[in-house]
């Protein structure tokens, strides 16, 4: 069915060009094909449509009265394909339209606020539908234009560009802090309850680094979630020693209600990526938003460190 429908374009398109032509040469020389075979496609045309679209002599090809009203109808529709691609080169230049964002829901409750607030004053034609989950969504699957997502994916059929480096920090209540045994070294925390986020891989397993050297251990964590929101609320409920990214707990640090432990030591950062599919060219509106967060991040990294 779809070979005949698109047969009958290119059918169409020789019969619009042979008629604003007034001949099969001239017709035939534009097209880039024979004038035997042009007038083979409109024959072709001509016995699907069980009507003559044209009278033929000699010296003068004039149009048949159904003639006249095909070439009514792909004039149309020449003008509406051409609309179409207008629009569609406008959107891709145009700042302007909806942008479908996906990000993590602790990444989210802290810098979209002020992000899309910035965003709109500088692109007001923009709108924007945020999702807000702890889940990974498929981005082509879903119809997504861009996500954070912390770690490198590796996806062939998406980009993956470096946002921002958050540094995660050790952390507990001073109520849990006082009830605990001394904390001199990482291996110390085989004694203190520990929560972990789940969400990663291993993660029970924490790597610390002091100057040259790497000291790793294995900590024992009844409670494992996989919500960095939830894990900050117990420490900040005395539950255990966690380790939390700076931006979630730059209030608490300076408050006094979360401490930095270990502070000798330092943890891996985690990377944090713009994560979007490959469309070339690439819409403007994401365009603008990739070097947008870009910017926006590169200008305020104290709120990650």
């Amino acid at each position: 069915m779809m070979e005949t429908i698109n047969q009958q374009v290119i059918w169409a398109n020789t019969f619009a060009c042979v008629a604003e032509q007034g001949s099969f040469t001239r017709a035939a020389e534009i097209l880039g094909c024979s004038k035997s075979y042009a007038s083979k496609q409109v024959s072709q045309l001509e016995n699907l449509l069980k009507v003559a679209l044209f009278f033929r002599t000699t010296r003068k090809l004039n149009l048949t009265e159904a003639g006249k009203v095909y070439l009514a109808h792909c004039q149309s529709w020449q003008a509406q394909v051409s609309a179409a691609q207008q629009a569609v080169q406008a959107l891709r230049e145009e700042v302007a339209g909806l942008l479908r964002i996906t990000v993590p829901t602790s990444f989210g409750g802290v810098f979209m606020s002020q992000i899309l607030i910035a965003l709109r004053e500088r692109y007001p034609m923009l709108e924007v539908e945020l999702d807000v989950s702890r889940e990974p969504r498929d981005l082509e699957a879903d119809g997504y234009d861009l996500a954070v997502r912390s770690g490198y994916l590796g996806h062939e059929r998406l980009v993956s560009k470096p946002l921002v480096s958050a540094q995660l920090c050790l952390v507990a209540s001073p109520a849990c802090i006082a009830r605990s045994p001394e904390l001199a070294s990482p291996s110390d925390l085989l004694a203190w309850p520990c929560l972990t986020n789940s969400h990663f891989r291993d993660p029970c397993h924490w790597v610390f680094n002091r100057g040259n050297e790497l000291h790793a251990v294995d900590i024992r964590a009844e409670l494992r979630i996989s919500d960095y929101g939830l894990l900050r609320n117990l420490a900040l409920d005395g539950a255990g020693a966690v380790c939390l990214p700076y931006y979630l707990i730059a209030g608490d640090l300076a408050s006094g209600q979360l401490q930095a432990l270990l502070p000798e030591y330092s943890l891996p950062a985690q990377s944090l990526y713009l994560v979007y599919p490959q469309r070339l060219p690439q819409p403007a509106k994401l365009r603008v938003l990739i070097d947008f967060l870009s910017d926006w991040f590169a200008h305020n990294q104290q709120a990650t460190h």
